[in-house]
């Protein structure tokens, strides 16, 4: 009978030739040698197929998947369907990383018998200079995984995780845990990972932070990916929001975690929000209200993780109607312009895109 792998690495793939050879690279390099690769053809139009057929022929671990094209979410329910290991990791086809991340989180999550092990990231650019090409994620609040407990802990032990960032291909998990859990299956949306990754913190036990940086994670304006959108399936973000919300709500979590949940839901709206063809901008504008009207309500609620431009597009948000949202942003892009404040102030959310 083979061996069990301490960790199944979970690659969905498509049309991402150009950036998959240093993915996969990235894992065969791994100081952890025991793992298995399950790299899935999402019906890609490109060249993928043939890369991972080839990476396959050269080394074992890899196991080639070829599909019709499915979706992210129904790539990675399968490919975690199909893991074997101990643990189970998932990474992105455009990006890559260190050599030691799987052994070091596998260490870790064996030593503290966590769920998950989280580890830090870095956001990678190569059209900006070099000394900011790759900079260590802290998210807009300011939440920094460095300051995690040290030792295994409960979302409600350190309920700032939820409001850090979904970035689920960070983490590794125990697969016993994990396999009960699926992305949801909407083909073509954006966000589907914020609803996953919610679920699994929440329903956790024992989670851990390691906060070195491991994953070098793309974003570049020629990608393609989600943070340039501007058509209407950016209304999904919405939709894989309020899941989010609800999940926390039934597992009867959202009076302790209602700070920081509310607080990542905004900050995660808000560029996608600003950033939506015109003709979409207004239904953009009347989900996000629908969503945070129970905050208005909630004479509790103390904003805690609300950064001061958080607070101006909450404001904006939750404005009386559509047109007086506009105004204020119209508002703002001239005072802005005149003060020539520029990315220090709120034109840094591109408000120019408001018409």
């Amino acid at each position: 009978m083979p061996k069990q792998p301490k960790v199944s690495i979970v690659v969905p793939v498509y049309n991402v030739e150009k950036y998959l050879p240093e993915c996969l690279d990235s894992i065969l390099a791994q100081t952890l040698k025991d793992i298995e690769v399950i790299v899935i053809d999402d019906g890609s139009p490109d060249d993928c197929a043939a890369i991972i057929d080839k990476y396959s022929e050269k080394d074992s671990r890899i196991i080639p998947i070829h599909q019709k094209n499915s979706g992210y979410s129904a790539s990675v329910n399968k490919g975690i369907k199909l893991a074997k290991g101990e643990y189970i990791g998932i990474i992105e086809s455009d990006d890559w990383i260190e050599p030691n991340m799987y052994e070091t989180l596998y260490n870790n999550a064996k030593k503290l018998k966590t769920d998950v092990t989280k580890g830090g990231f870095w956001k990678y650019d190569s059209t900006k200079p070099k000394t900011k090409q790759n900079e260590y994620y802290k998210n807009p609040s300011k939440i920094d995984l460095r300051l995690a407990p040290t030792t295994a802990f409960s979302i409600t032990d350190w309920p700032q995780l939820i409001a850090f960032h979904a970035s689920i291909w960070s983490s590794i998990y125990r697969a016993e845990f994990i396999k009960k859990i699926k992305l949801a299956d909407t083909a073509g949306a954006s966000y589907q990972d914020f609803p996953f990754m919610v679920e699994v913190l929440c329903k956790a036990k024992r989670i851990s932070v390691v906060p070195d940086g491991f994953v070098h994670w793309r974003n570049e304006p020629s990608q393609g990916n989600s943070t340039s959108a501007k058509g209407k399936k950016l209304l999904f973000m919405v939709d894989n929001s309020k899941t989010g919300i609800d999940i926390v709500k039934s597992l009867n979590l959202l009076e302790k975690l209602k700070e920081p949940l509310y607080a990542h839901v905004l900050w995660a709206n808000t560029t996608f929000f600003l950033n939506i063809s015109k003709e979409y901008q207004k239904e953009y504008y009347n989900r996000l209200k629908a969503i945070f009207a129970p905050v208005i309500k909630d004479k509790t609620f103390k904003y805690t993780y609300f950064t001061k431009y958080d607070k101006f597009f909450f404001h904006l948000i939750t404005s009386p109607n559509w047109a007086t949202a506009k105004t204020i942003l119209y508002a703002t892009k001239v005072r802005r312009s005149i003060r020539k404040t520029g990315k220090k102030a709120l034109t840094s959310l591109h408000l120019y895109n408001i018409e």
